[in-house]
């Protein structure tokens, strides 16, 4: 996180926002747990276990979305065997790639 996502307050670390004293607790335990998940992805998949690899890269997508959990999880569904899981996402991220 950047920035405060009430008052777009530049995010300085702490528990609460120093303009509008938003607390914003849940969502760095959120960003912290996505980037837990995100690990263990690639820790699974050092130790060939896509399946595992699977789990957590979804875990941390939904999570937490951005460019980088998208293609672990990517990589996760076509090394498991879920082609479709796999196509849903090239599908979703081509359309957000293209010129407008």
């Amino acid at each position: 996180m950047n920035r405060c996502p009430v008052c777009k307050a530049k995010y300085t670390g702490k528990q609460s926002c120093h303009r509008c004293k938003t607390d914003l607790s849940l969502l760095v335990k959120t960003e912290h747990e996505a980037k837990m998940h995100f690990q263990d992805a690639l820790s699974a998949f050092e130790n060939n276990d896509f399946n595992q690899m699977f789990f957590h890269a979804k875990r941390s997508f939904s999570l937490y979305r951005t460019e980088r959990s998208a293609k672990i999880l990517g990589c996760a569904a076509l090394l498991s065997g879920r082609f479709e899981s796999a196509l849903f996402l090239w599908a979703d991220s081509s359309v957000k790639n293209q010129p407008s």
